[in-house]
């Protein structure tokens, strides 16, 4: 039995891929796509091989993919310049880890929480007096470029433009944008780059608890360069607003048309850090990231050669059910080991902030007399990209 390479592609199969990936897991957990040179991996054990042995799968991106004339995923060789934070191998991800993560544990945390708070509330008090309303638009997407504005400390920043931005960068490992668009978004990095230098300009990286400071300093002491800062904040943008902002869409999504869920919910709070969980391992925020295969090697048996590009399955992984049972069915009673943030030294920095965000979001939410439901007049729709499962539009209503 053979999988159809154009169904990776294919936009009906991109809006929902569970069917695809248990194809593709029981034909070959471990897949060439076509004749091309990009490989998936789909299930949980060899995905979690692969992210231990960085020497042979590197987080040290020379390729992007894009969507070729036959629909089928092809190869952009790229040079990303010195590697960086999430593009990085240790030693140079140890550093620049070090760097980054004490801006990210609980104690920094807490201290933009109560804000957090009061910014969803005020989303929410906004959308109660609307029938209807797009989640993504209201609060999904405006929650989380909040939060990683804040942590980064900009200052006179336009937020909507920000979260635009993250998304066009994840759009460039999204997979399916025509090599001409691939290039046409490559070229808008300009501006956003100029912005982000300004904003590190005009810091001294001294006595502050900001990211903008700590990405300063390490460009004084000579451990970061210039263009390794800007793709570190461009990084933490994207990963901070893209994955929380998937993450509270899709759990949302998963409330919605679960009523009963819901009720649990209310009746016992102590539950929600299990949903959170188990949404995230349901719709995980990101489908994918990419390896690059630096020499010969070989996953679960099968032979990869250098200059492969090995797709990280993140979300097929969480519902292999050789490691889960059942599932594709939600159950609050599961302690699952899921790969929702990741595998290994790249295990997200931010899914602390993720997480709580999510539970201050979810929070404020069942809180409420009613939970919106999708809407019965409008469907909503799954951003076209291989790499994040985000609603580009969720629109819901209330029930009165």
């Amino acid at each position: 039995m053979s999988v159809d390479p154009h169904l990776l592609l294919n936009p009906a199969v991109v809006q929902d891929p569970y069917a695809f990936y248990d194809e593709v897991r029981a034909t070959a957990p471990v897949w060439r796509v076509g004749d091309s040179n990009v490989y998936l991996v789909t299930a949980f054990e060899p995905l979690a091989d692969a992210a231990r042995r960085i020497e042979d799968f590197s987080s040290e991106l020379t390729a992007l993919l894009y969507r070729d004339d036959r629909g089928l995923p092809a190869t952009l060789p790229v040079d990303l310049g010195p590697p960086t934070l999430s593009i990085a191998d240790p030693p140079t991800h140890t550093l620049h880890k070090q760097l980054i993560f004490p801006r990210f544990v609980s104690k920094r945390m807490a201290l933009i929480e109560d804000d957090l708070t009061a910014f969803t509330n005020a989303c929410l008090d906004k959308i109660e007096t609307m029938h209807a309303f797009d989640f993504m638009a209201e609060v999904g997407g405006a929650v989380p470029i909040h939060a990683i504005s804040t942590l980064i400390g900009f200052r006179n920043s336009n937020e909507r433009k920000l979260l635009e931005t993250a998304y066009e960068s994840s759009e460039l490992t999204g997979g399916t944008m025509t090599l001409e668009e691939m290039r046409r978004s490559l070229t808008r990095k300009d501006e956003i780059f100029a912005w982000l230098e300004d904003q590190l300009n005009a810091r001294d990286g001294k006595n502050s608890e900001d990211l903008l400071d700590a990405i300063k300093a390490a460009i004084n002491s000579g451990e970061l360069s210039m263009g390794q800062g800007l793709i570190t904040m461009v990084t933490l943008l994207s990963a901070g607003a893209e994955s929380t902002a998937s993450l509270l869409g899709n759990a949302v999504g998963l409330l919605a048309a679960r009523p009963q869920v819901v009720a649990a919910l209310k009746q016992n709070m102590e539950l929600l850090p299990d949903f959170i969980e188990e949404a995230g391992r349901l719709e995980s925020p990101f489908r994918h990231h990419l390896r690059s295969v630096p020499h010969d090697t070989e996953l679960g048996g099968v032979p990869i050669p250098a200059g492969s590009v090995v797709m990280l399955m993140w979300g097929a992984a969480n519902r292999d059910p050789e490691k889960f049972a059942d599932p594709s069915a939600l159950k609050l009673e599961r302690r699952p080991q899921h790969v929702t943030f990741g595998r290994g030294i790249h295990l997200c920095v931010g899914a602390a902030l993720a997480r709580m965000e999510a539970r201050i979001v979810l929070t404020a939410m069942l809180k409420r007399e009613n939970f919106p439901v999708l809407s019965a007049v409008d469907k909503p729709d799954w951003e076209y990209s291989l790499m994040v499962r985000r609603y580009r539009r969720l629109p819901m209503s209330w029930q009165r």
